[in-house]
């Protein structure tokens, strides 16, 4: 049973990883070359030139037919990565609205609060104002001289 998860293993992971030449439909050859993964603009790929190790993120049009299929594989995950991107730039754009929407709201309210505390206050200096006019000034018990 090991045996037939390690052949599994092997061959899962021979699907991944070439080497030899991949040669990419705009002409450019990439020697040695490794499939890495997803990147957010292509398919990250190793190569090695003779001159060290390189990397290069290619679009996945670019690869040839016979690889199309195990880009795709690749291409599904950078796809989802970019819908999670997006999913969570929407909902911070929501929540930015949200709360510029509850700011506007609580500055309308201390708005329409101080007119109202403004209103009361005249009514209040109005009232005064009646009440003492309605008072008679008291005279004084001491005489001027």
């Amino acid at each position: 049973m090991k045996k037939v998860y390690a052949a599994l293993l092997l061959a899962g992971l021979s699907g991944l990883i070439f080497a030899g030449d991949l040669v990419i439909k705009s002409g450019n050859i990439y020697q040695n070359y490794v499939i890495m993964g997803a990147a957010p603009t292509g398919i990250r790929v190793f190569y090695n030139n003779g001159s060290g190790d390189r990397e290069v993120i290619l679009p996945v049009k670019e690869f040839p037919d016979e690889l199309q299929e195990t880009v795709q594989k690749f291409a599904r995950k950078t796809q989802e990565v970019k819908k999670e991107e997006l999913e969570q730039a929407q909902a911070e754009k929501a929540e930015k609205a949200e709360s510029a929407k509850r700011a506007k709201s609580t500055a309308e309210r201390n708005k329409k609060s101080a007119e109202i505390l403004k209103k009361e206050q005249e009514n209040y200096k109005k009232t005064q104002d009646e009440m003492r006019k309605k008072i008679k000034p008291r005279k004084s018990g001491f005489k001027k001289n």
